[in-house]
């Protein structure tokens, strides 16, 4: 069993094969109440190495992502063999002979790869918890449960089962986009492994509603815990033109992928016509012929650094993300700070946060009449697109990640002795 006291801290091992910003979030919480043990990833990259001024530009932005700051070195151990070969394959030809399907140096094969270094480490450390995420914790998991260490569990999307049933629908009803539904090519085996790694936990953390919604009848509700993630600091209050003549400024950040719904506000956008404009941020997934004449037409960055995304942000109108299932939509976060409305669906993961007429709007899923019929509106009543931009920005200062932090940890420690 677990050695630790209610009333102490526990010492936590963390994993993540790449980090983002709520992994970045809950490192930093057990650093903030001296709780990390460890934390274990593929690439941890510091952007004032001289390596990092010889990378190519286009690499440097991929690896700005992989910073973890404020996080004592000696205590971040890396596996980066098989992640620095998927980096320097993308968008090469190399790309689908090695990372494609369950192959080594494809994420599967990388996650389980760096899953059992982890497991390893379990035998040579002394630790109480370990909180791993999903794809990267099935053999960390097995290890805990023979040395009587607390397994911590995070799921950040919609259930694997709950998803693949929704997709598989929405391949047969928009068969034009079925190509870029990925997620429907998971194989069976890949599917029993995250089912024992949700059996195993002790707890499972999810970012929303939303989530613990997909997993009923899955894992008892007692066992899941909720924290939905934080946003950042508020920007400078936008300018907003309240002139209807200008066409209304339209993002989409996100891969460029039916699961996030790109076929949807593509045909919203049609509807529309010279009455918006819209800018694409996110890498095509795969061909397909509606997404690339999209990405010719209007603007489109396959990726920016975090600061360019905030850029981008500052300059349009409105963020449009028409998800069909995700856990809890960082994008949507980073949108409110910047005073951006947002036009969601429920299964986006931030009705936490997001209210109808309030912030933006919340339209059903598989429905390019309702965002167009949203978007229309806000491009004629400029005087409620400035209201829900203030709305935005209340919102995301109450919704900090430091309370984030706060709370995680918290949590973390009372899950820790249970």
């Amino acid at each position: 069993m677990t050695t630790t006291s209610c009333t102490g801290k526990p010492a936590v091992l963390m994993s993540h094969p790449t980090g983002n910003q709520n992994v970045r979030n809950a490192l930093r919480s057990l650093v903030e109440h001296d709780m990390l043990a460890e934390f274990w990833t593929t690439i941890a990259w510091n952007p004032q190495s001289r390596w990092n001024r010889l990378a190519p530009s286009k690499m440097q932005v991929q690896l700005a992502r992989r910073a973890f700051a404020g996080v004592p070195r000696e205590r971040v151990k890396c596996v980066p063999s098989r992640e620095a070969v998927r980096l320097g394959a993308r968008s090469s030809p190399l790309e689908s002979l090695l990372c494609s399907g369950e192959r080594p140096f494809s994420i599967t094969g990388i996650c389980s790869h760096f899953d059992g270094r982890v497991a390893q480490r379990l035998r040579e450390i002394s630790v109480d918890t370990v909180y791993a995420y999903e794809d990267a914790a099935l053999q960390t998991f097995r290890q805990a449960k023979r040395l009587g260490i607390t397994a911590l569990f995070e799921l950040p999307s919609s259930h694997w089962y709950w998803k693949n049933k929704l997709l598989s629908e929405e391949a047969d009803r928009y068969p034009e986009f079925a190509g870029l539904l990925p997620e429907l090519m998971d194989s069976v085996v890949r599917m029993e492994r995250k089912d024992e790694e949700l059996h195993l936990a002790d707890y499972v953390f999810v970012p929303s509603q939303h989530v613990r919604h997909t997993l009923e009848g899955v894992v008892p509700d007692e066992k899941i815990r909720m924290i939905s993630y934080g946003a950042p600091p508020v920007r400078e209050q936008k300018q907003i033109s309240y002139d209807p003549s200008r066409p209304l400024k339209v993002l989409y950040v996100g891969a460029l992928a039916q699961l996030k719904g790109i076929g949807y506000l593509l045909d919203a956008i049609d509807l529309l016509g010279s009455q918006v404009e819209l800018t694409l941020v996110g890498r095509r997934i795969k061909a397909n012929s509606r997404v690339d004449e999209a990405c010719s037409r209007w603007r489109w960055f396959e990726t920016l650094p975090h600061s360019g995304v905030i850029d981008v942000m500052r300059e349009a109108d409105v963020l449009v993300l028409p998800s069909l299932a995700e856990g809890c939509a960082l994008v949507v976060l980073e949108a409110l700070s910047c005073g951006l409305p947002v036009i969601i669906t429920p299964n986006t993961g931030s009705l936490e946060f997001v209210h109808e007429g309030c912030e933006g709007f919340i339209v059903p899923i598989c429905r390019s009449d309702a965002i167009a019929d949203r978007l229309n509106a806000l491009n004629r009543d400029r005087e409620l697109l400035a209201h829900m931009s203030r709305n935005a920005q209340t919102t995301a200062a109450g919704k900090s990640w430091e309370n984030y932090r706060e709370t995680w940890a918290e949590t973390v420690k009372v899950a820790s002795c249970y």
